[in-house]
């Protein structure tokens, strides 16, 4: 123990001073050049950014801790111009002062969190009511995304002859009518008529007439039947007779007939170019709908 405390005095008592001088001034320097380089960062106006930036947003997570999309209500703009315009359509078109908004605002975030709350728990479930609502608004989104262009002339003529009935002006025909009986009261049919020709009906008669006024003749094939009407177009104006329908026999009497003819398309261009626009958004509405639809798994259960 003795001798290496020895050796080690002697080592140190072998160094000249020059070298503890020069190992002094070495250690020196190292510290100044940490110093120096501390002292550079401190000045550095990126750090002094981060590290406010950072203080920032810890105080931010303190206060304003991050809450889910679903817990977040923003008053935004939008919001309050809106509040704004149904307060205007209230009043005359009066802008709200402060202290009218302020109410209004706190009124729509009340509702907000209502409906939230009524969502969170389910209660818009089972609500045929809300559903078609809700369904309805997103329909309008999709509706309000397409663009239709206007039909070339060619697919504008196609469409409207292959829908020519909706347009074309139809036999309009006006009568008397009334139902005697079923497929066998033929007879008793003819009785009436007799009576009705001599005055002599009953009020009974009178009081089951049905009048048809300006009746497009196509509209009441399903009524009558299609031989029904091609006699009744047949029949003399003013003059009662018998026909016999699908459903029986009938005593009636034609006051009027106005044959109808077919428009041409330069008179309804406007209407048809409409409806042929709404029919192609609806076909580009649906392509949409079942294109979301392709994200779910659709079970149909027998």
């Amino acid at each position: 123990m003795s001798s290496q405390s020895s050796q080690s005095t002697a080592v140190a008592g072998d160094a000249s001073p020059s070298d503890v001088q020069s190992a002094g001034v070495n250690h020196l320097s190292s510290a100044n050049r940490w110093y120096d380089l501390g002292g550079g960062l401190l000045r550095e106006p990126l750090l002094h950014f981060l590290v406010l930036g950072a203080i920032i947003f810890a105080v931010h997570a303190v206060v304003a801790p991050s809450v889910s999309k679903e817990r977040l209500i923003e008053v935004t703009p939008e919001v309050r111009q809106s509040i704004i315009d149904v307060f205007k359509v209230n009043h005359e078109g009066r802008e709200p002062r402060a202290d009218e908004l302020a109410p209004l605002i706190d009124g729509w975030i009340l509702n907000e969190i209502t409906y939230r709350e009524a969502l969170a728990q389910g209660l818009d479930k089972g609500d045929e009511m809300i559903r078609e609502r809700i369904m309805q608004k997103m329909r309008l989104l999709i509706f309000g995304s397409l663009n239709v262009d206007n039909p070339t002339d060619a697919e504008l003529r196609q469409w409207f002859e292959a829908r020519r009935v909706r347009y074309d002006v139809p036999d309009l025909v006006s009568f008397y009518e009334v139902l005697i009986g079923g497929l066998e009261a033929e007879e008793e049919a003819r009785a009436v008529l007799a009576q009705i020709e001599a005055g002599s009906e009953p009020e009974e008669v009178r009081l089951r007439a049905h009048i048809f006024a300006d009746r497009p003749l196509h509209s009441l094939e399903q009524a009558f039947g299609r031989p029904f009407l091609d006699a009744l177009r047949a029949l003399p104006i003013a003059q009662w007779s018998v026909l016999p329908s699908s459903t029986g026999w009938h005593i009636v009497r034609v006051d009027a007939f106005r044959p109808g003819r077919k428009v041409e398309l330069r008179e309804v261009a406007t209407q048809v170019i409409a409806q042929w626009k709404d029919e192609r958004t609806r076909i580009q509405a649906i392509a949409a709908i079942r294109d979301l639809g392709k994200s779910y798994l659709v079970r149909r259960e027998p």
